[in-house]
């Protein structure tokens, strides 16, 4: 058995999972989720999440190597009534119980890994209107579970019990849109305050895409580590890049009369300048996305060329022209990230952001 925690998830058999009964119900456990990588970020936790592995929700700790791990599964119901114990031990049809699928996630493990098993409710349980561990349940709900996992689980043992928790998120599903916009305000305001005037909503939107991207990620074509990361995984440092991106945006633009300027004195005719001015925006928007790799890794080619072999930046006319020879494509072949035009806006804005 591989003795780091993220092969062990990579190589553990994906068990069969019901998922959400509604898109509503989607949302809400993918936004709770954004919602406790927010708080976490807040905290100034190190975190890496995976989405719709062995379980709705993975925390692992730290993003680097982990060595802790949280499997979470939410449950969602418009009813104000207490979600009961007998709804998380029943076997319908005679099929594992919710809490026995949960309590499948310690098989494949190593035990030197602290794994923790929460269940996650928006509305109160029976036993409990606050967050609690199994351990601590009133001794009758403490019993009474106990007993069903061990008729369920052949050699379930007591001391699991001190790693199975109980979580009441305390926000319906109407509300859980407001709670991650307060919640994602509340770290800009941290991180950039109060009068950050930052598009708040553009991030969220950017966060939402990522986490349903990693989530539709078929689980069973995870075969290693790298592959678990890549695919499924969002960590403390991506959230941190988008951060940086969403303020780096916020700066000045690119002055495109000064550059037209330069231009010209360069002997450019109007016809390129017009064309590279038109592919300006959306090469802004490619430099600035985070999950653009393509884009990412062809901006620190793009930076490498801006010096010469002095160390001193070069005028930005000879540094675009070098760009555009450097980069061209391959005969016969088509990107069009290295469409000329193309490369022109982008070496506009990697030399921006140089000098």
């Amino acid at each position: 058995m591989p003795d780091d925690l993220l092969s062990s998830l990579a190589q553990k058999p994906q068990r069969e999972v019901s998922g959400s009964d509604s898109a509503f119900r989607f949302d809400y456990q993918k936004d709770w989720a954004f919602c406790r990588m927010i708080r976490k970020h807040i905290a100034g936790e190190n975190y890496l999440v995976a989405f719709e592995f062995h379980d709705d929700v993975v925390f692992l700790a730290p993003s680097d190597l982990p060595t802790d791990v949280e499997f979470l599964q939410v449950k969602t119901s418009k009813a104000v009534s207490a979600r009961r114990l007998s709804s998380l031990t029943s076997r319908p049809k005679g099929a594992s119980s919710i809490l026995a699928k949960m309590v499948s996630n310690f098989d494949g493990i190593c035990s030197s890994q602290n794994i923790q098993i929460i269940l996650v409710s928006n509305n109160v349980y029976e036993f409990s209107e606050e967050d609690i561990c199994a351990d601590d349940l009133e001794a009758k709900f403490r019993g009474k579970l106990l007993e069903k996992l061990q008729e369920e689980i052949s050699g379930f043992d007591e001391a699991r019990l001190k790693k199975l928790h109980f979580k009441v998120t305390g926000v319906s599903l109407d509300a859980m849109r407001s709670f991650l916009d307060g919640e994602a305000m509340e770290l800009f305001c941290q991180k950039f305050g109060e009068d950050h005037g930052l598009n708040v909503r553009t991030w969220v939107r950017l966060l939402q895409s990522e986490i349903r991207r990693k989530n539709n990620h078929p689980s069973d074509a995870i075969a290693s580590a790298e592959e678990l990361v890549e695919h499924k995984c969002i960590s403390h440092e991506f959230v941190e890049e988008t951060l940086h991106t969403m303020h780096a945006k916020a700066r000045d633009c690119v002055d495109i009369n000064f550059v037209s300027q330069l231009l010209h004195a360069a002997s450019w005719n109007s016809l390129d300048i017009f064309r590279l001015q038109k592919r300006i925006p959306q090469a802004s928007n490619d430099f600035y996305d985070p999950t653009n790799k393509e884009v990412r890794d062809l901006s620190i080619s793009i930076k490498a060329l801006s010096v010469d072999q002095h160390g001193e930046t070069k005028e930005l006319p000879l540094f675009l022209s070098e760009v555009a020879d450097a980069l061209k494509p391959v005969a016969g072949s088509f990107n069009p990230y290295l469409e000329r035009d193309y490369l022109f806006a982008l070496g506009v804005l990697v030399y921006y952001e140089e000098i």
